[in-house]
């Protein structure tokens, strides 16, 4: 028996952050153990070739796994496998259905807008879809009697011959995980090291927590663990195997949450040292335990950023959706923690803003506390998952008085002739919010995320603060400042509200509509146009750098001016100085996109002792009248990073190169190291 297995992405673009078919790897290796037959499994990532080999190969099953992100893809894929074979058995799966939404309406919506589809798998998969392939063997491969009758743990479609979607009873999960075969220990992952896809762990499974607005857990209760020999066994085998990429993403809802994580933290960093690989982990940290947090952290050390993903610091918007977070105070020990032992990892978090029950008041006093801790804060505007019970009827009447649709990030191409595009469902107006008032934090979430959280102009805000203007009340100033500018600020103003604007469409048809046009598709194909805040960010750097500062630099100087302050124009010369010393801190590129390791300029602050100080006071100015020299440069482990961050997302555009790099590793990767320097000075070309 042929089987076909895809976690499809859009490829379209070229150049993203993919990762390792890891969940159909799973759901493969555990169907062929437990068929009665012999079972040629394939697995796939790229559209194009999947379609290509379904045509050649006829196999005889053909499964996909559904996310927001490709499901009109996987719709387009059954269906051409339908065509191509009308005997071949097409399934779905994953976090699309969960027990939240696997009702006979929503089933029935979903089978007649996907008739390619014959069933879908529910819940952790590697059972239900190995007792489908199994029943299917069963009847001979004959789809028609298959769709007859319920198969446990999934739903099929029988709504043109009877009318019905049979739902078949639920699956116990698997709690000993061993008993799935590891997709990289049996050789299935390994055509996708060949590729710059993304290698994924997962060391256990569940969470403990109900988020409504998230599915991860659904289906599942107790927390199930794959044992730590095959946990480290997989390690190493990624370790010695990874050469296109140097990111991994642990798939673990809670990493932190059991005692063994520091082992497997230890284990990372210990192949990090032996081969290079990984040198970026992304994590989605415990909730609870901060003992274990610190333990996990100490052990990654560089390799990761601590997380504390708050959502909303609100008791009433926690309380509707059913989160629990780390208090604050331990967030702020824990860091401390590990600053005072020499572990400089930096602190992010994530807000959402749209969330039930949250005010603009309350999600901006979030912004200013995690500031105010140090962390790297990231916004985003709540969307709507299907499964969760956000999604609900219930949900939705209770808190959303208004949504949109924007088309999903890099989720959009032409397959077979045909135009494919994936769109987010976003709130735009809740019981607390009005639609005003969520649209004007777009802009003020790119400064925060541009400035402070990508650290662009990290000094700067941090200088501004030294005269009593908390860093998100500057960036509320400098947004009212490009709304009123007349020149090229505002022009740059009025292209992102544009683009914002497209993140607003009434329905999924009429964004569909728009972005099917030949000058829109032609934009998508040109890489200019993603996700706003890193579009803009690069725009600015590569684009608009100085025009950007000079207007910082007339801010500051109105701000200045209405304060009541002494030696008004030396901190003026001091924010010039700062901006200048931001323009040297990033690592500059040649045109040929190659890196320049090392530069010396020289200041009239010492300002790398006002860093050091952890910005304390305002910086000194040389008291002989000679200059600060300081060399910025690249360590070897920081230019190796960059390095194959280069190769794994080099493109025609230098905006989606740079962007999609940033997505997944720290900032502090951009910028140089600087210490105190002596010598000839020497030049390096920026890009800009």
């Amino acid at each position: 028996m042929k089987v076909f297995l895809g976690d499809l992405v859009h490829d379209w673009e070229k150049v993203s952050l993919w990762t390792f078919p890891l969940n159909v790897g799973y759901i493969g290796s555990y169907a062929r153990e437990h068929a009665p037959v012999d079972v040629d499994l394939r697995l796939f990532k790229r559209p194009e070739a999947m379609i290509a080999a379904i045509r050649a190969e006829k196999p005889d099953v053909v499964g996909l796994a559904h996310y927001v992100w490709n499901t009109n893809l996987n719709r387009l894929v059954l269906g051409l496998a339908k065509e191509a074979n009308p005997r071949v058995l097409t399934v779905g799966g994953g976090p699309n259905f969960t027990a939240a939404n696997a009702d006979d309406a929503t089933a029935r919506r979903f089978f007649a807008a996907t008739p390619g589809c014959d069933a879908y798998v529910l819940n952790q998969g590697e059972r239900g879809f190995s007792a489908l392939v199994n029943r299917f063997i069963d009847v001979g491969g004959d789809v028609e009697r298959l769709r007859q009758d319920a198969v446990p743990g999934c739903l099929i479609n029988d709504l043109d011959a009877r009318d019905r979607v049979h739902r078949g009873p639920d699956l116990n999960v698997i709690l000993d995980l061993d008993e799935i075969p590891s997709p990289y220990l049996n050789g299935l992952m390994d055509p996708f090291f060949d590729e710059p896809f993304v290698p994924i762990l997962e060391t256990n499974r569940s969470c403990p927590y109900r988020c409504t607005f998230c599915a991860w857990g659904i289906g599942t209760e107790k927390l199930a663990q794959f044992s730590t020999e095959r946990v480290f066994a997989e390690i190493e085998y990624l370790g010695r195997r990874s050469a296109k990429s140097m990111n991994l993403f642990i798939a673990d809802a809670n990493f932190a949450v059991l005692e063994r994580d520091g082992d497997i933290a230890a284990k990372i960093h210990q192949t990090h040292e032996a081969h290079g690989y990984p040198g970026h982990v992304c994590v989605q940290w415990n909730k609870t335990r901060p003992d274990r947090v610190l333990r996990v952290a100490r052990q990654l050390r560089e390799l990761s950023e601590v997380g504390a993903s708050m959502q909303s610091l609100e008791p009433d918007v926690l309380k509707a959706i059913k989160r629990r977070n780390l208090p604050l105070e331990t967030v702020a020990e824990m860091i401390a923690t590990l600053r005072q032992e020499g572990i400089e990892m930096p602190l992010f978090t994530e807000l959402i803003v749209g969330l039930p029950n949250e005010t603009q008041t309350s999600h901006i006093a979030a912004n200013k506390t995690m500031i105010d801790l140090g962390a790297e804060v990231f916004n985003y505007n709540l969307h709507l998952l299907p499964g969760t019970e956000m999604d609900t009827a219930q949900s939705r009447d209770a808190y959303f008085r208004r949504t949109g649709w924007r088309l999903h990030d890099n989720a959009f191409g032409i397959y077979d002739g045909v135009k494919v595009f994936e769109g987010q469902e976003v709130v735009l107006e809740t019981n607390t919010m009005s639609l005003a008032e969520l649209r004007s934090f777009r802009f003020i979430h790119f400064l925060i995320q541009f400035m402070w959280s990508r650290k662009w102009y990290y000094d700067y805000l941090h200088l501004m603060r030294r005269i009593g203007i908390h860093p998100v009340d500057m960036m509320v100033r400098i947004a009212q400042a490009f709304a009123t500018d007349d020149g090229e600020m505002g022009r740059l103003h009025a292209r992102f509200a544009a683009d914002h604007d497209l993140e607003n469409f009434a329905s999924f048809e009429d964004l569909s509509a728009f972005w099917s046009a030949d000058e829109n598709m032609e934009r998508l194909k040109g890489g200019q146009y993603g996700k706003l805040n890193y579009v803009f960010t690069y725009d600015i750097l590569l684009n608009h750098y100085d025009a950007f500062n000079d207007f910082l630099a007339r801010v500051s100087r109105d701000v200045v001016a209405e304060r009541d302050m002494d030696d008004k124009e030396t901190f003026v010369e001091q924010c010039a100085e700062v901006l200048a010393f931001s323009r040297e801190l990033r690592v500059t590129l040649t045109e040929s996109m190659d890196m320049v390791e090392s530069k010396r300029r020289s200041f009239n602050f010492d300002l790398l002792a006002w860093r050091r100080s952890g910005y304390d006071g305002q910086p000194a100015r040389i008291a002989t009248g000679d200059r600060f020299e300081y060399e910025f440069y690249l360590p070897d482990r920081q230019r190796s990073v960059l390095d194959r961050q280069l190769s794994q997302f080099r493109s025609h555009s230098v905006n989606l190169t740079l962007r999609k790099m940033s997505e997944e590793i720290s900032a502090d990767n951009f910028f140089y190291r600087v210490r105190n320097a002596a010598g000839p000075q020497s030049t390096a070309k920026h890009l800009d």
